[in-house]
């Protein structure tokens, strides 16, 4: 692993049902962990799919990040803040060289 290759810093949120103290729930973001990233813009191994609406390619970026144990990453749920914009994940992480220290997940921009 080369040294600085994180050089951007992201948010890692979740959308839990929090207690509303009314006997109800109401929907909340969670700030999970905030993460060192590798981004790459338009990224080679992403098709530009049309199925969320983005027809730009700036909408969609890789982020490559270290594993970390404690997360399990769910695309219904989580979702990213990198400089105040909210991204959704697309695909699931993948493992980078199956070395179980980097992880490579594609998000997109949210509508």
């Amino acid at each position: 692993m080369r040294a600085r290759k994180y050089n951007k810093k992201i948010q890692i949120w979740q959308t839990a049902p929090v207690s509303d103290g009314f006997g109800g729930n109401i929907i909340s973001e969670t700030l999970l962990s905030n993460a060192w990233c590798k981004l790459i813009t338009n990224p080679k191994n992403a098709n530009r799919q049309t199925d969320f609406g983005e027809t730009e390619t700036f909408d969609r970026l890789a982020i490559q990040l270290r594993k970390n144990k404690n997360l399990v990453y769910d695309s219904k749920t989580m979702f990213f803040k990198y400089r105040g914009i909210d991204y959704n994940m697309v695909s699931e992480p993948t493992n980078i060289g199956f070395e179980d220290r980097e992880i490579e997940i594609i998000i997109v921009r949210k509508i």
